[in-house]
């Protein structure tokens, strides 16, 4: 019975990895296209018209992990966490780098909270103007979290699952004067989470919404960055006692080159 579960499952794993394993080969290739494009527009455009490509940033994010499963579920609610994470980055046209943490330095006690992650991103052009421009984004996303409860440390339990999304959605970016854009933009994904170093899983469904101001070229070629993020997250896992839901409100502030 246990090979029959372990076998379903590492077939159903293989599945998944090789649907993701294809659409990120279809993302690679589109988006040697679509950045060709993108810096033929950008050669065609005078100087002060071309955007920074790269960005650094630091962010003040405010979460709630809660729990969504079963009060009967033996240690029920033992990883919901309600304090701020402190997160840097790094974003381009194309990847996305994130790390985030939180604990006793931001104020929770005995909760502690950790992700990494990242994102490959394409844009798909729908509408183009010199100061305006229409895309569908779509994004292939990987994270790792993990939270610990320093109540439960002794039996070595902990919620730390890795995860594969991907999703589309929509981003206008506005260019009002010279030196200043706007961008805002909406993604939702759907995909699969995995226990690490465990033999379980499950689903999960996530929103990324996300409002950016930016100031080109402040001092030479660098400029600043301010934003807005909203994060939502849904795990839904085969232990009940991993169901949560996690929400973060971020602010980001940061500089482009």
């Amino acid at each position: 019975m246990m090979n029959h579960s372990l076998k379903r499952r590492y077939s159903q794993f293989r599945s998944q990895a090789a649907v993701i394993v294809f659409a990120v080969c279809f993302l690679l290739s589109s988006a040697g296209v679509v950045r060709a494009q993108m810096f033929s527009m950008d050669e065609e455009a005078p100087p002060q018209f071309r955007q920074p490509v790269n960005e650094l940033y630091i962010g003040y994010e405010p979460t709630t992990v809660t729990y969504e499963g079963s009060q009967n579920t033996n240690e029920a609610g033992q990883f919901a966490y309600d304090a701020p994470v402190l997160r840097v980055g790094y974003s381009s046209r194309m990847l996305n780098l994130y790390l985030g943490t939180g604990g006793n330095i931001t104020g929770s006690d005995d909760v502690a909270y950790f992700d990494v992650g990242g994102n490959i991103n394409v844009g798909f052009p729908l509408y183009f103007t010199e100061k305006f421009s229409l895309l569908l984004p779509v994004r292939i996303s990987s994270r790792l979290t993990n939270i610990t409860n320093e109540r439960t440390g002794i039996s070595l339990d902990r919620f730390r699952f890795g995860s594969v999304t991907a999703g589309a959605g929509l981003q206008a970016n506005a260019r009002p004067v010279r030196n200043m854009r706007i961008r805002v933009g909406a993604i939702p994904s759907y995909g699969f989470t995995f226990a690490s170093g465990g033999l379980f899983g499950g689903s999960l469904g996530s929103v990324a919404l996300k409002g950016r101001l930016y100031f080109d070229r402040l001092f030479g070629n660098v400029g600043l960055s301010a934003g807005y993020k909203y994060d939502l997250r849904n795990y839904n896992v085969e232990e009940e006692k991993y169901d949560y839901r996690m929400q973060g409100h971020s602010i980001q502030l940061g500089i482009t080159f």
